[in-house]
């Protein structure tokens, strides 16, 4: 492997430089944005194992298809929030503005050095040129405007959205009164946005419960937002987030992670503040923050004051666990509700010159009670009540390379640590080297940084090494190889353990409207199994478990208003020493139809035959407004899904979602209180979206 990597290397070093010419296309025609397509999503979230409907990240994507930035306005920041884009790229495009004064169309993007066809049509969706008389843009729903509209991007916006989701097979909880809530899922969030020449001024309120719960406001959440308003950069009051850097000083939301773009998503792209929008009620901080610019310094500042769910030993008055599930159904549920307060504060101060930025993160944090000292039950590597971190950061850009990176040390007095560098061969490829290292002792209470356990930043180093090949029109090649090690044992294997990582993705686009695409990974790693001994004992052994997954697939789009999907994948997962290999397949074919301007029909029919959870598979899913669907099938079985997009008025639309998985040979399905009592698993999830 590490072979094909150098050979690939050279491939790439040695290779004619008449590949990174420039093509002009300013004299290009309009360029049109389809908002229908969610492939951008499912490319970045469908290796995440968050099952999850609510997703912060998935908000994040949302957000930036319906709020893209102007071209012409946008800053170097702004456009490092954007995936799939990376920052020598980035610069590039703020290199081009300035010296060509204005983005007169969008197209004008394929000028800047290194922008590929490809690399454009998966960020276009996220800018605009609103001066352009040109650019169309197509809605979810087929209807078709110009960017120059003036209605389209209105200085005052509001947005109402609801959703009630129902599963229609009532579980066990509900049959014997555990479930002490109605059985429907309710959201409501309103938004408010002021955009003046000179500042931005954003409020937000969301309400939800969860299925199960008696409160209508479970959970309450909102904030009031000032961005760009003389020095202050961003003022957030209610609830925020926080992330910086690579994850390992601060980061309090989830992260894109590998998969099949080999090199975009691994620099995390961090937004500082931001308002807290979503309904994961553990991913936030609640109070105040701050940044505010200086020349070439930026400085930070953050409060909060925020409750957990938690369990409290009464004997050692101590926290001996977190929940992160936001669920109040049962009555052990509702008990452990706001169980544990955390107060924290602390700031950050960057100084950004030129293509060089420095950065250094602090925060200390009370907890109301001290965490369990337990070496099992212990928390966050860490017990008592004070918790803090501090850590540099540095982000590089020297022509076609980029280093970035992060150092931090917890108040374990152990210091992790993560360093990059990404080089960029204009318009062929792009290459990413990747080590970090996050020692036993290392206590990540507010960190996410990237690995194999995606967020633990803890036990863990590895090397990581991607491409992303671009080597003739139409065909793009994404492949990584990560090695890892957990130098200690964790909870749930008692010794040491390693494994390694390989994937290769190919996506051709055979011809106009048909895209081909091939995946391959193949993963092996030691993984502790609980087996017989020669006495009938359960005792633990280390095997090596190897998991191959190979998918093959196509999209046509067949005309303006049909498209047509389909997908194959097998599974097959091998154990070296105790036996129990399982494999698995699963087919889907789906069509999108939009009848006429305004209305939208997507459908999709799904056979998976697995031997057992082993050997699921995940499918990303099409779903209502700010729903993320990344469902795992398994067993033996069928699902179908149809999504309808209805827009009667220019402000108002609606969503339905109707989905039923049927699993063969089975007399129920789920466990506990979520056991359902037939093979039969349905939902109906009804949205409803208005903007004035």
């Amino acid at each position: 492997m590490k072979k094909y990597i150098y050979i690939l290397f050279l491939i790439l070093v040695l290779h004619n430089t008449d590949l990174f010419s420039q093509t002009d296309t300013s004299k290009s025609s309009a360029d049109t944005t389809d908002l229908r397509d969610n492939l951008q999503e499912e490319i970045l979230m469908e290796d995440s194992k968050d099952e999850n409907e609510d997703s912060k990240l998935f908000d994040l994507l949302d957000n930036l298809k319906r709020n893209p930035y102007d071209l012409n306005k946008v800053t170097l920041d702004e456009l490092n929030d954007i995936p799939f884009l990376n920052s020598i790229i980035a610069k590039k495009i703020i290199d081009y503005r300035q010296k060509n004064k204005v983005f007169k169309s969008k197209r004008a993007l394929l000028n800047v050095e290194g922008m590929t066809e490809d690399l454009y049509d998966k960020i276009k969706i996220y800018l605009v040129v609103r001066q352009s008389s040109k650019d169309i843009i197509i809605d979810e729903t087929g209807n078709k405007f110009s960017v120059s509209d003036p209605g389209r991007f209105l200085s005052f916006k509001n947005r109402l959205r609801s959703r009630f989701i129902q599963e229609l097979q009532p579980k066990t909880g509900y049959l014997t009164g555990k479930y002490e809530g109605s059985r429907p899922k309710i959201y409501n969030q309103i938004n408010s946005k002021l955009l003046k020449l000179d500042y931005k001024l954003e409020a937000n309120l969301t309400v939800e419960k969860d299925a199960g719960e008696k409160n209508l406001a479970d959970f309450v959440s909102g904030y009031l937002e000032l961005k760009d308003y003389k020095f202050i950069k961003e003022a957030v009051a209610g609830d925020y987030t926080l992330n910086f850097a690579q994850g390992l000083s601060m980061w309090s939301s989830l992260s894109f992670s590998k998969g099949i773009d080999a090199v975009s998503p691994l620099k995390k792209k961090g937004k500082g503040v931001d308002g807290y929008s979503s309904v994961n009620e553990v991913q936030f901080f609640r109070g105040g923050a701050a940044k505010f610019a200086f020349s070439d310094f930026n400085l930070n500042v953050f409060y909060s004051d925020n409750y957990y769910d938690a369990t409290v030993d009464t004997t050692n008055d101590e926290i001996s666990s977190f929940y992160v599930d936001g669920y109040h159904r049962t009555s052990s549920e509702i008990r452990r509700k706001n169980s544990a307060k955390e107060k924290l504060f602390g700031g950050r101060l960057t100084y950004e010159k030129g293509s060089l930025k420095l950065g250094s993160t602090y925060w200390t944090s009370t907890f109301s009670k001290p965490l369990s000292d337990d070496s099992v039950k212990i928390l966050y590597n860490f017990s008592g009540t004070k918790a803090d971190m501090i850590g540099f950061d540095y982000d590089f850009i020297y022509k076609n390379l980029n280093f970035y990176g992060e150092i931090a040390r917890s108040q374990s007095n152990s210091i992790a640590a993560i360093s990059s560098m990404q080089m960029t061969f204009f318009r062929f490829a792009d290459i990413l080297l990747l080590y970090r290292n996050y020692p036993i002792d290392f206590a990540p209470v507010h960190s996410f940084g990237f690995g194999e356990r995606n967020g633990e930043t803890k036990n863990e180093r590895g090397f990581y090494a991607g491409i992303s090949m671009k080597p003739l029109k139409g065909l793009s090649i994404n492949s990584y190889f990560d090695q890892y090690e957990f130098p200690y044992r964790t909870y749930f294997n008692p010794v040491p353990t390693s494994g390694n990582d390989f994937l290769t993705n190919i996506e051709w686009k055979a011809a106009k409207g048909l895209v081909v695409s091939l995946k391959y990974k193949n993963e092996s790693k030691e993984e502790s199994r609980t087996v017989k001994d020669n006495y009938g004992r359960d005792v633990k052994r280390i095997d090596d478990r190897n998991q191959i997954n190979v998918r093959a697939g196509l999209i046509y789009q067949v005309t303006e208003r049909v498209r047509v999907r389909s997908r194959f994948e097998y599974v097959n997962v091998d154990y070296e020493n105790f036996g129990g290999d399982n494999k698995g397949m699963l087919f889907f074919s789906d069509i999108r139809i939009i009848p006429f301007a305004g209305l939208s029909l997507d459908m999709r029919y799904i056979v998976f035959d697995t031997d057992d959870y082993d050997s699921r598979i995940y499918e990303f899913e099409n779903d209502i407004k700010g729903v993320m669907s990344n469902v795992a099938l398994y067993g033996k079985g069928r699902r179908l899904y149809a999504v309808v997009k209805y827009k009667p008025f220019p402000f108002t639309e609606i969503s339905a979602k109707y989905a039923e998985t049927f699993t063969d040979g089975v007399k129920s399905t789920g466990s506990g209180n979520d056991e359902i009592r037939n093979n039969i698993n349905n939902k109906l999830s009804v949205g409803l979206e208005l903007n004035f």
